[in-house]
């Protein structure tokens, strides 16, 4: 994670890393990410490049995303930066800006979903991710969660059992960018 850290243009020494709860935690031990269109930019991309991505059931789907979903990745405020995020990778450019500095905050969010990848490749976890942009039964997600489509429960159901790891161990090999 230390070399992902740096890839990403993280300054300190020894960073605090803290990826914060998991979205949902089941009974069974299944746990459940739902990403929005905050977790869809180019830093992202650049995490789901890692060898120890390949084998998640959520990998290609997501290298997708990152390319169609940055325009709605969030410009402003704490959507591009915190003081946490500047903490660990200095200033921002200024909102929507990509030059020497970029969007801290997309950076720390992409570091934090790399560390919950991270987990659920070595098997250490069993874990779902699924986003606002997959689609099930024919309508986007996104939709289904706002009323705008009513599909069968059955087919969301699915759609996390297809995207969960097993918890297995898989190798982890050292990050390229």
């Amino acid at each position: 994670m230390l070399d992902l850290y740096r890839v990403l243009g993280g300054v300190q020494d020894v960073p605090r890393l803290a990826p914060g709860n998991w979205d949902v935690a089941y009974d069974d031990g299944l746990l459940l990410e739902l990403d929005e269109d905050l977790h869809f930019h180019r830093y992202r991309g650049i995490t789901l490049t890692a060898p120890w991505v390949t084998d998640l059931p959520w990998a290609d789907a997501y290298r997708e995303y990152v390319v169609t979903g940055e325009r709605r990745a969030g410009t402003g405020g704490r959507r591009w930066t915190s003081p946490s995020a500047e903490r660990m990778f200095g200033p921002a450019d200024p909102d929507g800006v990509f030059g020497d500095r970029g969007a801290p905050r997309w950076k720390q969010r992409a570091l934090y979903d790399a560390m919950k990848d991270t987990a659920a490749a070595s098997g250490a976890v069993r874990l779902a991710r699924i986003s606002i942009y997959d689609r099930v039964a024919g309508a986007l997600l996104n939709d289904v969660l706002y009323g705008r489509a009513d599909i069968p429960a059955i087919a969301v159901a699915q759609l996390v059992d297809e995207r969960s790891t097993s918890g297995r161990s898989a190798p982890l090999s050292g990050f390229e960018k």
